[in-house]
């Protein structure tokens, strides 16, 4: 079984979602945005978490996150 602990930062929870869409920088496995939505792929937004890395944009896998954006 998964480990399905989960922790609440506050002003980071993610309201209830029945979709999560992941976008990547370019051909790197480092990601850009999740979108959560309810209602499925063309449902409502109800968040957007935005990955910033160090160094900028990332052009090489595994690249260090340095910041995190919550918005919706």
């Amino acid at each position: 079984m998964a480990n399905t602990r989960q922790t609440n930062l506050p002003g980071f929870d993610i309201p209830s979602h029945d979709y999560v869409a992941l976008t990547y920088h370019g051909s790197t496995n480092n990601i850009n945005t999740a979108t959560y939505k309810v209602g499925g792929a063309s449902g409502t937004t109800v968040a957007v978490l935005t990955l910033v890395y160090v160094g900028g944009t990332p052009s090489a896998n595994d690249a260090l996150v340095s910041s995190i954006t919550k918005t919706a």
